[in-house]
């Protein structure tokens, strides 16, 4: 019986690929911008008491949201998976809210149409106080005394296991200077049977005109660069000059032959690229990783030695305070709450084209603290404007000082940003030479 069972499955979830493809657009917005760590955020709850601890005690709190409500028939449901018993999604509601459409629990509702799916309810009759906190109970039991896989976006903290959102256990581990794969999440590979997919093979006539994927840097880029993430892309850059090729900046540009990726991504991701691809180039798109092709322009060019354009001197004039003199320095809130306004008013006025005053408005944000990625970027395109090329690669360099992320897609704008900054410098130099 159980075989019937196990080839009833596999027949519906293949005839169900379909359902795949339709779904995947809805997949994209979230999982575009998402990183394993986003998919698994948790409650957290510090208690302090006199204790041989030295007072602090580390607790999960419940990752239900309350809405205030006085009612007494709120329940906790969870739905399964009827020919396995897996529990995939565990939620809390009122009325029919068990068996309504979650629009935002997609995967779950994938797993309803592809598979044979039931409810049960774990508690009826309770106050949304009490649900709330049998919801966080059920899913802790769930993760700690099961295998199963949630696709509940939010769980509780102190768990033996995570949701289903990271890579798959059957993707290869990370390793410095190999190359990693396009992976598919535990809930991609058990429950839709995706798989990790390896880089495609570099050809040289497919690096003619190349665009960089910057897209869900994470924690990967210090291991497998071993924290010289510079040295490799600027080598490649270089590389990649040296013989013609172009880097563009648009994805979906009519002239581009290949993807780069620096870091890695869902696999579900490139199939939504790939079929975007399609749509707009009419043709799929060679996707390499940045490891591989430098090594192959190594293999056919030889070594490069990077030209360094740090010889370039810059020298910034400006009144800004030294950071060590910031208000509010090692007070993130505090320093969001003084210096935002600030930036908010400077902005409008770069804008605006007063670029002066957004400059000095930008100042008393930064003096107040505020440090978000926003100002420096801010600043970096009133300087840009002003020709002022010295402040705009000073201001930039700060940014990368305090933010210390190599891997960040902000920080690997801004170095590009840098990188064209200098050259403007040089060129600007080169003029006032003649």
């Amino acid at each position: 019986m159980k075989l019937f069972s196990k080839l009833f499955a596999n027949k519906k979830q293949k005839n169900n690929q379909k359902i795949l493809k339709k779904e995947k657009e809805m997949l994209k917005q979230e999982k575009e911008n998402e990183t394993p760590e986003d998919a698994k955020v948790k409650g957290l709850s510090l208690t302090f008491s006199s204790d041989e601890n030295y007072g602090i005690s580390i607790s999960s709190s419940d990752v239900g949201v309350a809405t205030g409500s006085t009612a007494v028939d709120f329940y906790v449901y969870e739905w399964f998976i009827k020919d396995t018993g897996e529990i995939f999604y565990v939620g809390k509601g009122r009325g029919d809210r068990y068996k309504k459409f979650h629009e935002r629990a997609y995967e779950a509702e994938k797993i309803r149409e592809m598979y044979d799916t039931d409810t049960r309810f774990v508690g009826t009759g309770l106050t949304e106080e009490q649900a709330i906190a049998l919801e966080s109970k059920e899913m802790t039991r769930i993760l700690n005394e099961t295998n199963d896989r949630l696709t509940n976006r939010i769980i509780p903290l102190l768990t033996k296991r995570d949701n289903g959102y990271d890579r798959s256990p059957n993707t290869p581990e990370l390793q410095f200077e190999t190359t990693p794969y396009l992976y598919a999440s535990e809930i991609d590979e058990h429950y839709f049977g995706i798989k990790n997919r390896a880089f495609d093979e570099v050809k040289d006539e497919n690096l003619k005109a190349v665009v960089f994927i910057t897209r869900n840097m994470r924690a990967e880029i210090g291991i497998i660069y071993g924290g010289n993430l510079n040295k490799y892309q600027d080598e490649t850059k270089d590389l990649l000059s040296m013989n013609g090729n172009r880097v563009l900046k648009t994805q979906f540009a009519k002239s581009v032959t290949a993807w780069i990726y620096i870091g890695d991504d869902y696999v579900m991701n490139y199939e939504i690229d790939q079929e975007k691809a399609l749509e707009k180039l009419r043709r799929n798109i060679p996707t390499y990783h940045l490891l591989d092709v430098r090594k192959f322009l190594i293999e056919r060019y030889g070594e490069v030695k990077t030209v360094s354009k740090e010889k370039i001197s810059i020298n910034p004039v400006h009144n800004r305070v030294p950071l060590k003199d910031i208000k509010n320095l090692h007070n993130w809130e505090k320093g969001f709450d003084e210096g935002m306004p600030y930036w908010e008013q400077g902005d409008r006025e770069r804008k605006d084209g007063n670029l002066e005053k957004a400059i000095e408005l930008f100042d008393k944000a930064r003096y107040n603290g505020y440090d978000a990625p926003a100002l420096y970027s801010s600043y970096a395109m009133a300087y840009r404007k002003l020709k002022d090329y010295d402040n705009e690669i000073a201001i930039i360099d700060e940014a990368i000082e305090r933010t210390g992320s190599e891997g960040n897609t902000t920080i690997m704008k801004l170095k590009e940003r840098r990188e064209k900054a200098l050259s403007l410098k040089e060129k600007q130099n080169t003029l006032l030479r003649k």
